[in-house]
């Protein structure tokens, strides 16, 4: 099989910054280069404004976690797509059809995601929809 291409909700980017097991685990996977992860616009400005929130800014300061370089290192991690096909799929929460316009864009293998509106799809096009304990165990 070749790369692996895999777009990362929210929810699993933030996991990522705040577990060191998860980070560890998907940088071993990124670094081992069989794995790129995608984002758009979209969802690094999603991120951001979830990293502003005053609850995620107070666990950023007591942990002495740099919110701009975190986030520059990530975004250093991801390839940015542009999304050129809109998604009307996910009507309890809309917002969640840019995960599914990444990995259309991307042609991605896997959305890794927590979050239930996307999980209860388990697969959109040719894209499986899994969490992120499911798609490390594949491949680490």
């Amino acid at each position: 099989m070749g790369k692996v291409k895999a777009v990362l909700d929210t929810n699993v980017l933030l996991s990522i910054i705040f577990n060191k097991t998860l980070a560890k685990e998907f940088s071993q996977l990124i670094e081992g280069g069989n794995v790129i992860l995608y984002a758009s616009e979209e969802i690094l400005k999603e991120l951001a404004r979830v990293m502003a929130y005053p609850k995620i800014e107070k666990i950023l300061e007591k942990a002495r976690i740099d919110k701009k370089i975190v986030l520059k290192s990530l975004i250093g991690k991801l390839k940015i797509v542009r999304p050129r096909v809109n998604v009307d799929l996910i009507r309890e929460d809309p917002d969640d059809n840019k995960f599914l316009e990444c990995a259309i864009e991307a042609r991605a293998n896997y959305i890794v995601s927590g979050d239930k509106h996307l999980l209860k799809l388990k697969k959109f096009k040719s894209t499986e929809i899994v969490k992120p304990r499911e798609f490390l165990d594949k491949f680490i």
